[in-house]
């Protein structure tokens, strides 16, 4: 919003604000199970889906706010012709009172529609209303669309939208995520390089530190959607290579430029968290995570030194490092792990990955599939499945509760640990 009434918005829609607010409206979804929270979580994916996607799959970066020389006319209503697609009537007035329709308009002498009173039940025609205005708004001359793709933007929705389909069971949002994380593999990945950006099939530009750290944490999120390992692979080669190009043993830190880049003045390294999560705290996230799934501890010790390192700024100025504090809690408290053990696409195992994902655990991390020999995921060594059906061991510190077999006892293991937490000093 760019009003204190928060009224009119800033039309220009950006892919990093969509995903950033899509990740905050699921996990609160998990918390509360609120209805009117999940479906604005879904309009949001919907949007990303019908609008900001490649035929490739590719998230493109942003809508402009102007069209026709007029900022935000694509998306404002004249009353009179609100009142025309409504069909008039008593359910017109009660959908134009709902949305705080005037004549006079809220915006330049339009109408911005919002929920202008709080109403126990919206009008019953809203779902048919807004469908009628959308196909009415497609024969309005659009806003342009950078079609420009970033990496780092894309990890940023990526994560959104797989933790979204873990936690809403919905398909449609799997095959979203994973058919973004096939692009950015396919064709922003090179030996294990990120590149920033790609635009009409040309891909350029080395990635920077955050670029390796969001596709990483996206691949890192789609391993916990699919439990396949071939993203936690990629996950954990993404890994080594931000390790290996934008690690500096003298300043015992990570810069946001790599080690071969062009040289500059000064090396930057801006360790703040602002529209964005800074490269810092998305790696540090990421070794975190990644080094509890693996059981590696030079990852989480990494990880605590650059925190250690930037502990009093933390300290002092909290609201400047939004997501390194949301890392600091699993340096402080260790992630809640759980490991499924069995056959990922058996209906026993997804019902149990599906109760984990209707429960607000934040410092989750998770591993899923049947254990080999020599396996390098820590979270599944030792575990075995009971009387052959899927298995769901909840832990911390890889000390784990009584394993279960069904999700109603995951879910109140779950919903303990999270209160547990709460209650901590």
């Amino acid at each position: 919003s760019v009003d204190a009434h928060w009224l009119v918005p800033h039309f220009e829609k950006m892919l990093y604000d969509n995903a950033l607010i899509a990740r905050v409206g699921v996990h609160l979804w998990q918390a509360t199970g609120d209805a009117e929270i999940r479906r604005v979580c879904e309009d949001t994916l919907d949007w990303v889906a019908r609008e900001m996607t490649s035929p490739q799959g590719a998230f493109y970066s942003s809508l402009d706010a102007d069209s026709e020389g007029h900022e935000g006319r694509f998306y404002v209503w004249d009353a009179a012709e609100l009142r025309v697609l409504l069909g008039g009537g008593v359910e017109a007035d009660a959908l134009m009172a709902y949305w705080g329709v005037t004549a006079a308009g809220n915006f330049e002498g339009t109408n911005i529609l919002h929920v202008a009173r709080d109403a126990a039940e919206p009008p019953a025609g809203l779902p048919e209303a807004r469908r009628v205005l959308r196909a009415a708004r497609e024969s309005r001359i659009r806003p342009a669309r950078d079609e420009k793709v970033l990496a780092s933007w894309n990890g940023l929705m990526l994560r959104a939208i797989a933790e979204t389909a873990r936690a809403f069971g919905e398909d449609r949002y799997r095959a979203l995520a994973v058919g973004n994380a096939e692009f950015l593999f396919r064709e922003m990945v090179r030996g294990d390089r990120v590149f920033r950006s790609h635009t009409d099939g040309v891909t350029r530009i080395p990635g920077f530190l955050e670029d390796h750290a969001a596709v990483a944490l996206g691949a890192l999120a789609v391993y916990e959607l699919t439990f396949d390992r071939a993203w936690l692979s990629r996950a954990r080669a993404l890994t080594d290579a931000t390790v290996r190009w934008f690690w500096d043993d003298d300043a015992g830190a990570f810069f946001d430029t790599a080690s071969d880049h062009e040289e500059l003045i000064t090396r930057p390294r801006d360790i703040t968290d602002n529209a964005t999560p800074s490269g810092t705290s998305l790696t540090v996230e990421l070794l975190l995570r990644l080094g509890d799934v693996l059981g590696e501890p030079e990852l989480l010790r990494r990880a605590n030194h650059v925190l250690e390192t930037i502990a009093e700024p933390m300290a002092r100025y909290p609201l400047a490092f939004g997501h390194a504090l949301t890392a600091s809690d699993i340096a402080v408290y260790g992630a809640i792990e759980l490991a499924i053990v069995g056959t990922p696409d058996a209906p026993d195992f997804r019902a149990l990955a599906r109760a984990a994902g209707e429960c607000y655990t934040p410092s989750l991390v998770m591993a899923g599939g049947v254990p080999a020999s020599a396996d390098r995921v820590a979270l599944l060594a030792d575990r075995a499945s009971r009387d052959g059906a899927a298995t769901a061991f909840l832990c911390r510190g890889f000390v784990c509760g009584e394993p279960v077999t069904h999700p109603a006892p995951l879910r109140e293991q779950m919903r303990a640990v999270l209160t547990s937490a709460a209650e901590r000093p």
